[in-house]
């Protein structure tokens, strides 16, 4: 198993990228196209493909933050899944050296219960803190999400500064930015 970073969203590779990536995720866990075609212009941003061989098996959307990498989106294609890709990328992240950081869905339905358990079989801990996940499209809500961390859990100076770099870098890629509203969630001390 490889990652290939995709550079830029004029590869000849992104329509199908897209489409796994609609398809993976609910609406309001996703950028638009616009957004997400800016956001590949941020250096600190990934965008790598997941090979084994020559076929091409899935993605993961990762951020390099100051002192960790933050992995915002990751999908296998359907035929692909259950072959351990998944651990493949999780320690391909995890032998660049630094803390992964990433978000689940709070674990109350079978699927999410059983994504944290993939997490946790990974070496990651689910964190303490009360967190909303910033809405990508102006129209949405916060809705809540677990940190989840590896190697260890955070400290609250590094969750606040993870929050920090939610909305003063990762959500400048959003309709959200232009509505102040969201905000309000990210008090900080």
């Amino acid at each position: 198993m490889r990652l290939e970073r995709m550079t830029g969203w004029q590869d000849p590779r992104f329509e199908a990228l897209w489409e796994l990536y609609e398809a993976s995720f609910p609406a309001y866990e996703n950028r638009t196209l616009p957004d997400q075609k800016r956001a590949m212009e941020d250096e600190r941003y990934h965008v790598d493909l997941i090979y084994e061989g020559d076929q091409w098996q899935g993605f993961v959307m990762y951020w390099q933050a100051p002192g960790y990498f933050y992995v915002e989106h990751f999908a296998v294609f359907p035929c692909g899944r259950g072959k351990g890709y998944g651990s493949k990328v999780l320690t391909a992240l995890k032998e660049k050296g630094q803390p992964v950081l990433l978000e689940i869905d709070p674990p109350e339905e079978e699927i999410s219960i059983r994504r944290k358990g993939f997490y946790e079989r990974n070496g990651f801990c689910a964190n303490p803190y009360d967190y909303q996940h910033i809405p990508y499209k102006k129209d949405d809500v916060p809705h809540p999400l677990v940190v989840m961390t590896w190697p260890e859990p955070i400290s609250e100076e590094v969750y606040q500064g993870f929050r920090r770099f939610m909305r003063d870098v990762v959500m400048e890629y959003s309709e959200a930015k232009e509505n102040n509203n969201w905000k309000n969630i990210l008090k900080f001390n």
